[in-house]
């Protein structure tokens, strides 16, 4: 009767998604090679494979780790991303909150197709109520009116709800990544250029809010289409994204803010290009382990643009333009093995004027952005970057094509902050 019994819970059990937590999780072993053992396990929702982040209450964010082997009531985990190992105590009790299976970094993604195997352990049993425990006069369980009751409605709603999000907010940020990147070669076809690209990238993995920030400078040498002289030009680029991951399920928020400028020969076009917004939604199509995501957003962007121009007698003029962008994003990523994978970002962003709310589909500000990336080795990373890019804009108001293409080979290393 037990092993059915056994054997039902095994087979209804389903793997940790990437939104939900198990709290007060023990250690109840330490092993060799970052392995522990906790009282969780099959009959929790815990499988193999499984990708979680350990935190305590107190100390916040502790490790990352991958189950090995799952059992009835307990679990292997490989921990491979350890911060904070004074943290980690067989005294502490433990909150293990799901992450998704593309945060995986591709040295520890081989684990996912080892077997592994642990002699069992004898667990020591819960010895039932403690019979010399004090009774108190206190209710067995504090409902949410006993709590309203007590400090009032809206006071009690605005402190839990701060207190939560202070603390998720601290845990989820203090896992952050930063990349730096160089690319010694860079070739586009806007002026026949080449350039020189560098900059860095930076992103959390948390299990609730997510930011990414990025910064890149190009330094080129082009043929002005004024004069048919070589000159040099620099391009700066600068992007913040922030996100509340899994609102549902299936979706997430996104807040944005865009900046870019470059300047052909002595003219800024644009001189200064920020788009702005506040709230957006991303939808998440597909999650598997081979394709790591496939998501499609849209966002409002409010955008505006200042770009010197040379007027046809010679002077030279400021021209600058505001309006509303409709914001859609394309992206996915898959891998091919775990030193190999792709990824692809598409933006197509019409525009709206915001006087006759007429929408322009030729102006598109559209960007495919396509990358072959190679591990090297460890965090040192060899990508092939391809980028389409089509702005009405060059050619109306600098004369230029609306359309480039840019060929870059980068060298690229990712650390913990």
């Amino acid at each position: 009767m037990w092993i059915i019994l056994g054997l039902l819970f095994s087979l209804s059990a389903s793997a940790l998604s990437s939104f939900e937590e198990l709290k007060n999780v023990k250690i109840l072993k330490v092993l060799p090679k970052n392995v522990v053992l906790v009282d969780r396990g099959l009959e929790d929702g815990l499988l193999r494979n499984d990708h979680v982040k350990f935190s305590h209450e107190a100390e916040g964010y502790s490790s990352r780790a991958i189950c090995l082997v799952s059992k009835a009531t307990t679990s292997y985990w490989k921990l491979y991303r350890i911060p904070k190992s004074e943290v980690f105590s067989k005294d502490l009790t433990y909150k293990i909150s799901g992450l998704a299976d593309r945060e995986i970094p591709f040295q520890n993604a081989k684990l996912r197709d080892e077997e592994f195997s642990f002699p069992e352990e004898k667990v020591r049993t819960d010895p039932g109520p403690n019979p010399f425990e004090v009774k108190r006069d206190l209710p067995q369980k504090l409902t949410e009116r006993d709590l309203l009751d007590a400090a009032g409605p809206r006071e009690e709603k605005l402190f839990i709800e701060r207190a939560i999000m202070r603390d998720q907010l601290r845990q989820d940020l203090s896992d952050y990544r930063f990349s730096v990147y160089a690319s010694p070669f860079t070739k586009q076809s806007i002026n026949d250029s080449e350039s020189l690209r560098y900059g860095f990238r930076g992103g959390n993995f948390g299990s609730k809010y997510r930011l990414i920030t990025q910064f890149e400078q190009q330094q080129s040498k082009l043929r002005d289409p004024q004069n048919d002289k070589t000159v040099s030009t620099r391009t700066t680029n600068g992007n913040i994204q922030f996100s509340v991951y899994r609102l549902k399920p299936w979706l997430s928020s996104l807040s944005v803010i865009n900046y870019n400028s470059t300047r052909f020969s002595s003219l800024g076009t644009p001189r200064a290009h920020w788009q702005y917004g506040v709230l957006g939604f991303t939808w998440h199509i597909l999650e598997s382990k081979t394709w790591e995501y496939v998501d499609l957003s849209y966002i409002p962007l409010y955008d505006t643009r200042t770009t010197d121009i040379i007027t046809p007698t010679g002077e030279r003029k400021t021209d600058k333009t505001s309006g509303l962008r409709h914001g859609f994003r394309l992206g996915f990523r898959t891998r091919f093995n775990e030193k190999v994978s792709v990824e692809n970002l598409l933006w197509a962003r019409p525009y709206q004027d915001l006087a006759t709310w007429k929408v322009d589909g030729g102006n598109l500000n559209m960007v495919n952005d396509f990358k072959l990336i190679f591990n090297v080795m460890n965090n040192l990373f060899f990508d092939y970057n391809l980028i389409f890019q089509k702005d009405k804009l060059w050619r109306t108001l600098s004369g230029l094509p609306e359309n480039n293409t840019i060929n870059a080979l980068n060298m690229r290393y990712d650390f913990d902050l």
